[in-house]
């Protein structure tokens, strides 16, 4: 094998990334690099690195390319991203990695990186195919002291949902962010955690229900035709005695054709007994919030001011 072949070997065994000091040893020039960076798109995520496409996953590309340069382990949000974590928002293009080190200064940013002043005792961290990183119970832990309260909820109310986490976990889970120092940042979010949400999308909007004092009487409430018993919808969030019904509808499944014939029966179905749906989208709830609590207060015969 001559140096090119060499080191495109062993950036493939490392995630598609490798330092200039790596291929040097290898024997390729700083002329060499130079020109492939011309000329065949290598990068350099991280000063000192180098990524050899076609890269195959940009996040543990990136997050590779802080760990050989900087040290330390990854943490925080990437740490969140490379356990797949649900409920996490889709990652930015300049997002930066988030690394933990011992450093008893505060957290200091650089191109493509964080610095977390973080103590780490063994058993925190977990090797991720190569990658240093923080391990489920501890990346959660950060989360609640790094993170904004709606991803730390989307984040927990994801791992409930799909199993990953137990009642006896996120008790667990609690008792450990309140021995922090700053844990008492997130002592009004627990009560906010419910597994029963089945998207980001549901947390989001039902945190912001409830900063406007509107929280759901019922979650994933069934509702029967009276005629014959049979299951006409499971609303999101439900005001039985109202028949109020909200739903978030997210992109993906509820844009595709069939899903918007369902989407449409079921709400006829619902009208017809009785039952007012009011159905708000990811923009709604980013962009919108005053006027969905405008509606659903009215809906309730709450009074928010005129509908903007």
């Amino acid at each position: 094998m001559d140096a090119h072949d060499k080191v495109i070997a062993l950036a493939r065994r490392q995630d598609d990334v490798l330092t200039r000091r790596q291929a040097r040893q290898l024997g390729m020039s700083d002329a060499a690099i130079a020109r492939r960076r011309r000329d065949q798109g290598w990068t350099s995520p991280i000063r000192g690195t180098l990524t050899v496409p076609p890269v195959r996953d940009e996040l543990r590309a990136r997050a590779r390319a802080v760990v050989a340069m900087v040290g330390g382990t990854i943490c925080g949000l990437t740490a969140a991203r490379l356990h797949r974590m649900p409920g996490l928002l889709a990652r930015e293009a300049q997002e930066p990695v988030d690394v933990a080190d011992n450093d008893e200064g505060h957290h200091r940013r650089r191109n493509g990186y964080v610095r977390r002043c973080l103590a780490l005792h063994p058993s925190d961290i977990v090797d991720l195919g190569g990658i240093s990183t923080t391990s489920v119970s501890r990346t959660l832990e950060d989360m609640a002291l790094l993170s904004d309260r709606e991803s730390f909820v989307c984040v927990v109310d994801g791992m409930l949902h799909q199993l990953r986490l137990g009642k006896g976990g996120l008790a667990g889970l609690r008792a450990r962010v309140e021995a922090r120092r700053n844990g008492h940042r997130a002592r009004h979010w627990w009560p906010l955690i419910d597994g029963r949400s089945e998207s980001p999308l549901e947390t989001r909007l039902r945190l912001l229900l409830g900063d406007g004092g509107l929280h759901p009487d019922e979650i994933q409430w069934p509702v029967f035709d009276p005629a014959g018993g049979r299951l006409v919808a499971r609303v999101d969030f439900a005001w039985p005695a109202s028949r109020l019904a909200v739903e978030a509808d997210g992109v993906g499944v509820h844009g595709e054709p069939a899903a918007l014939y369902r989407d449409r029966a079921r709400q006829n179905a619902l009208v017809r007994l009785g039952w007012q749906v009011l159905r708000f989208t990811w923009r709604d709830v980013v962009a919108d919030g005053p006027r969905i609590m405008a509606l659903v207060g009215s809906a309730l015969g709450c009074d928010f001011g005129p509908l903007l």
